[in-house]
């Protein structure tokens, strides 16, 4: 999130003329291979990440083989170890405090912990007993594993029929085909969001506080809606297409159409609508960057593109990684797209996709391969989340806090300057922001033609009038407000004790509450049916329950992060100034902690609400076991798959302008309220 009051102008100095951050005297040649040497070095940063991961579970299991060696001493130990640990809970744990516990656990272990394990439980636990087949089924599977033939790599393919060249994706398998699309789409987000945040954070240029603003709007919408309005404007007789064909005929030249299917429109789709995940952490680096350490590196020498590549960017890149990583596990569960673009066969061959349609929700019935499937999704996710937290934990808050505030170094662009840099960024953030044009566009066009500007109307927006659709959005909202009530009394709670108390497990705590961001809501909604289905919390066509439940647990770390944020920036001595006039803990919590901190948790909770508004996977396959009980986004997608002119993709664009309306006032808002703490946002 950007800071709109963010101070901004060059450092203090003693009368000596501030050097050039970035110089213009660089080779075309030299600077594109210095730029891939960076994108090189990053994909190497983020392989050491990995590798530092598995020495991590390599200690683990020399832990383990120690103890089945010599069990008494690591008995002796780990009673040791309880003692003691139950000596320090009893000093730090009051009854409130074991109150708040208490509901963390409980909650997390029914609701996140539980579905989990009843997926891994499914995988490998069979009528037969314990069992490898299901995994040998899927690993020995053409369909899941590369079989690398020639037609696999057919990416052109004109079509003789309609004259447009279709772009496809490589077909490697299911399971590798979800990893390289993974990849590619956290390329293009790097790129994209490196690009934008050190614009932003290094330059004063007219229109900078616009263009800012406009980097928030790939947030406004899920890859889901975003798909839609994509599929149809970069269409073979899309608004691209038709606008190249009238520019190349005043010319007297032929224009070639293009279409994107399959794994490749869903790169394209998901690029273009994940990038802002790296942009705001990025931005976030940027800003956070001493500037002494950079003046450090000018008296050294290191200046221009030397300093960004040599100083700069590597301090930076613990953001810029966190949200590489994130943009991949977000990528990689993405169920939305797929749907959209299910009419590809192409676009069916991913995990994410597998897992739902593996499950039958309104029978709640469940193929035994989707929990499989979903096991292998979960430790991508898993992986990459465990990746974020070695740098990206929820005490990063503290570090960026301490040694004051400085002015953020900045350079005034020329007139010649700024002008050849929009004429650079406008296109770019033309194709950036096409998820939001497109859907805006397809929500007023009457219908799809291969004219340029086919007519418009206001008809479609009469979809708002169907009674289903009010239905869904008084749920949807009343589903998002009662988990928003769960995640704010559970999240300051989680907050203050990992914040306030030093008991054993924090890190364990810290952990379990902010995990949720990073798995797969399918996987978790999978884990519902097989655990929960036809019981008192999820009885047959009665889905709501765990709606509510699935989004208070998935959007929970938004608000913990907001409350922790807010506590880290609340000196505790005025707690003790509290305790030391006879107020309780209990009455100081609620005296001064909640009012001291009150903004950043309504900020969190709007977050978390906005979210909940938009979640795609949960909504899908639980709302799909009785409509009559689904959010919007299930409503959305049902009524893109209805027949025209009633339903169909206008009528689903314009619910899915509906909801960017709702998103963008809650984002403005919050924007407003968190200011810098724009990590806050992505819930790392």
């Amino acid at each position: 999130m950007v800071d709109e009051e963010a101070p901004v102008g060059p450092p203090k100095t003693t009368g000596v003329a501030e050097p050039e951050l970035v110089p213009a005297q660089d080779s075309a040649t030299t600077v594109l291979e210095q730029i891939g040497m960076w994108i090189l070095g990053l994909f190497i940063g983020l392989g050491t990440r990995f590798a530092n991961f598995g020495r991590w579970i390599s200690r683990g299991f020399r832990k383990l083989y120690r103890f089945f060696r010599n069990p008494g001493q690591s008995l002796f130990r780990f009673v040791r170890g309880l003692r003691a640990s139950a000596e320090t809970m009893r000093r730090e744990m009051d009854l409130l405090s074991w109150i708040q516990l208490s509901g963390i656990l409980i909650i997390f272990g029914v609701f996140l912990i539980a579905p989990l394990v009843a997926v891994v439980w499914g995988t490998f636990v069979t009528e037969d007993g314990f069992s490898f087949e299901i995994l040998r089924t899927i690993f020995s599977n053409p369909a899941y594993m590369p079989q690398w033939l020639p037609s696999n790599f057919n990416i052109i393919r004109p079509s003789p029929a309609t004259g447009i060249v279709e772009i496809w994706g490589m077909d490697l398998g299911i399971i590798l085909n979800s990893v390289y699309m993974a990849v590619f789409v956290t390329m293009i987000s790097v790129l994209l969001g490196t690009s934008f945040a050190f614009l932003i954070a290094r330059y004063e240029f007219p229109g900078k506080g616009a263009l800012r603003t406009l980097l928030l709007f790939p947030m406004l919408s899920t890859p889901f809606i975003g798909a839609i309005g994509i599929k149809w404007f970069l269409g073979g007789n899309g608004f691209l297409n038709n606008l190249a064909a009238a520019f190349f005929e005043i010319f007297g030249l032929t224009w070639t159409r293009i279409e994107f299917h399959g794994i490749a429109a869903i790169i394209v789709v998901q690029g273009l609508s994940l990038f802002s995940l790296v942009y705001l952490n990025a931005y976030s680096s940027f800003m956070g960057i001493d500037p002494s350490l950079e003046e450090q590196a000018e008296n050294l020498g290191a200046t221009g593109f030397k300093l960004f590549r040599s100083v700069t960017l590597p301090l930076a890149m613990p953001g810029i990684q966190a949200g590489a990583i994130l943009t991949f596990i977000l990528s990689i569960e993405d169920l939305g797209t797929p749907i959209v673009y299910s009419e590809d066969p192409q676009a069916q061959n991913v995990l994410a996709y597998q897992v739902f349609d593996s499950i039958n929700a309104e029978a709640g019935g469940v193929n035994p391969i989707g929990p499989a499937i979903g096991l292998i999704l979960l430790a991508f996710a898993l992986t990459g989340f465990l990746a974020i937290r070695k740098y990206a934990a929820l005490r990063s808050y503290a570090s960026a806090s301490k040694g004051g505030q400085w002015n953020p170094r900045t350079r005034h662009l020329s007139t010649r300057g700024w002008i050849l840099m929009y004429i650079v960024v406008i296109p770019v953030l033309f194709f950036a922001l096409i998820p939001q044009i497109s859907v805006i566009y397809l929500s007023f066009a009457q219908y799809r033609s291969s004219a340029l500007f086919p007519p418009l109307t206001l008809d479609h927006y009469a979809i708002l009038g169907n009674l289903n659709i009010q239905g869904a959005l008084v749920r949807t909202v009343l589903y998002a407000g009662v988990a928003t009530i769960g995640t704010v009394l559970l999240g300051v709670s989680a907050a203050y004790i990992i914040s306030r108390r030093n008991i054993p497990g924090k890190t364990a705590l810290d952990l379990l509450v902010t995990s949720p961001i990073a798995l797969p809501g399918i996987v978790i909604a999978t884990g519902y049916f097989t655990l929960f289905y036809n019981t008192p919390i999820f009885p047959q066509r009665f889905p709501m329950t765990l709606i509510i439940m699935s989004f208070l647990v998935r959007k929970f770390p938004f608000t913990v992060r907001a409350a922790y944020a807010g506590l880290q920036q609340t000196p505790v001595a005025l707690e003790e100034a509290a305790q030391n006039v006879g107020a309780s803990k209990n009455r100081t919590f609620a005296s001064i902690v909640m009012p001291l901190i009150g903004v950043s948790v309504l900020a969190g909770a709007l977050l978390s609400f906005v979210y909940s508004v938009s979640e795609v996977s949960t909504s899908l396959l639980l709302g799909g076991a009785n409509y009559d009980q689904a959010p919007l986004t299930w409503w959305i997608n049902d009524t893109n798959l209805g027949l025209p002119p009633t339903l169909g993709a206008h009528p689903a664009a314009a619910l899915g302008v509906l909801m960017m309306v709702m998103q963008m006032v809650v984002i403005a808002v919050t924007n407003a309220i968190l200011k810098t703490r724009a990590s806050a946002m992505t819930g790392i």
